[in-house]
């Protein structure tokens, strides 16, 4: 989109027309489709919202951008604040997004070169809308196994380590009879 000449050109920012009839708006890929400004009004409010946006500058070409590296842009506030992700250790999840590039590329043995025109790159807009639920979406409740409810914590180690080595046998031998990996075969000849 090149009809602002003081915003640099962002492959994110599209028009969208809801349909006949309504007015078009823009709208930025990075942030999961949220409307950012309505064509014919004011530019400023999109000046606003693009204007602090590094995400044009970091997937520039002359930067040799990473081809897994994931551009996101997450409300904070009353603000959409700029992050970077990468498809390879999203998982990791750090506890918040890092706002440049080189934050999340530097040391990396698995870069590959990102290709010159940005909707070149395979399934990107899937990948925004994963990092996003991954930082929008509450924690899950981290139950497992060797999960320990609060109220049953010893505050001595040697309690909660005979807690734990209580629970084993449970684990191993659960009420329902011995589990199948502990099960001999029969052998049939």
């Amino acid at each position: 989109m090149s009809d602002f000449p003081y915003l640099p050109v962002c492959w994110y920012r599209h028009l969208v027309r809801d349909g006949a009839g309504s007015a078009p708006y823009y709208v930025c890929g990075c942030s999961g489709g949220i409307p950012i400004g309505t064509m014919g009004e004011e530019a400023l409010g999109l000046a606003d919202t693009c204007g602090p946006c590094n995400i044009p500058v970091e997937l520039s070409p002359t930067r040799r951008p990473c081809l897994f590296l994931v551009p996101a842009r997450l409300w904070e506030g009353d603000t959409l604040r700029t992050g970077f992700s990468c498809r390879w250790f999203c998982a990791l999840k750090p506890k918040s997004l890092p706002r440049d590039a080189w934050q999340v590329c530097l040391g990396c043995p698995h870069w590959f070169p990102r290709p010159e025109e940005e909707t070149d790159v395979p399934r990107m807009d899937g990948w925004i809308r994963k990092i996003l639920r991954m930082y929008w979406e509450p924690e899950p409740s981290g139950e497992s196994i060797w999960s320990v409810r609060p109220a049953d914590i010893p505050t001595n180690w040697r309690e909660r380590v005979m807690t734990r080595i209580g629970e084993i046998p449970g684990i191993l031998f659960p009420p329902g009879g011995i589990p199948r990996f502990f099960r001999r075969r029969r052998i049939t000849r």
